[in-house]
């Protein structure tokens, strides 16, 4: 457990705060929707899905969220422009956090920030990301649509070691961040295994060490592509998995990608159980609390 020594960033996004010293604010969570292989989903292409699905797994994230007080971003999913459109449409309205523009395409990203320039959701989106692949197309329609919020991936097959990572971040990132004109720099350190998760932790501390920004990772990648933990099955799979999404937490970690948003019933608990023991240390390291729905304030 530990106190930075250097000022920590804190970001506001629509209705979610993050950032600051390790359990000073509750751990914002972001499971992800529409992802591919979603059952809910019917028709990946034009972005044809069960509404009503759709709205109870939205509504029961936001019950567990008012219940430990972890805030919440939705990561939306996406195939296609046309896709992306429609369901960050759709989850703009029925629920009040911010959202992850994401798809494997730039194309569709960027397609969807066009569609919702000088609208009010604007200001709720979160592109995702910018990594080593980040062109100049992207870097323009982000300035033209007045993009204030990024996720920033340092992480490539040339920079899996944190040292590595930090100078992709340093060289690189930041001054595409600059050129696209984002404000809010949100750190995701990436996760290749298991343990891996490990060196991803370590890389968080590093950049809130040095820079100061929001970071985390998606520790929950590693959890899906371990073929010991899907044999396992429920409920050792939850259990290893608190283990996993927690670790980042311990060093600093601002946000946790928990998976898919169906995993809201565990994931929240584990890491508020995080959040309250951190929180409650860092009265011995001189920093008090943030919010009164902190979650340790709702588990004790």
């Amino acid at each position: 457990m530990l106190k930075f020594e250097r000022e920590q960033i804190v970001y506001r996004v629509g209705n979610v705060e993050m950032g600051g010293q390790p359990g000073q604010r509750p751990t914002v969570m972001i499971g992800s929707i529409f992802f591919r292989g979603h059952r809910i989903v019917s028709d990946p292409q034009k972005g044809l899905f069960d509404q009503a699905k759709a709205r109870e797994l939205l509504k029961r994230e936001a019950e567990i969220s008012a219940r430990t007080g972890n805030p919440r971003i939705v990561d939306v999913i996406a195939d296609t422009a046309e896709a992306a459109i429609r369901y960050l449409e759709f989850v703009a309205a029925h629920c009040e956090a911010p959202l992850l523009v994401d798809s494997s395409l730039p194309q569709a990203r960027m397609a969807a920030l066009r569609h919702f320039k000088n609208t009010p959701v604007m200001s709720r989106l979160i592109y995702n990301s910018i990594d080593e692949h980040f062109s100049e197309e992207e870097e323009a329609c982000l300035r033209e649509c007045g993009v204030q919020a990024a996720i920033v991936q340092p992480f490539s097959s040339r920079a899996i070691r944190p040292r590595d990572r930090l100078r992709l971040f340093e060289e690189r990132m930041l001054p595409a961040v600059q050129r696209a004109g984002i404000e809010q720099v949100i750190v995701d350190v990436g996760v290749l295994d298991i343990p891996s998760v490990s060196w991803a932790a370590q890389t968080v501390r590093e950049i809130k060490e040095r820079h100061g920004y929001p970071a985390g990772c998606a520790s929950s990648n590693a959890i899906y592509t371990s073929h010991f933990l899907r044999e396992a099955g429920t409920p050792s799979l939850e259990a290893a998995a608190a283990a996993i999404l927690t670790l980042p937490q311990t060093v600093g970690a601002s946000y946790v990608f928990y998976g898919p948003i169906r995993n809201a019933k565990w994931a929240y608990i584990a890491c508020a159980m995080m959040d309250a023991m951190l929180a409650y240390n860092g009265r011995n390291l001189g920093y008090s609390l943030q919010g009164e729905t902190h979650p340790l304030h709702r588990i004790v």
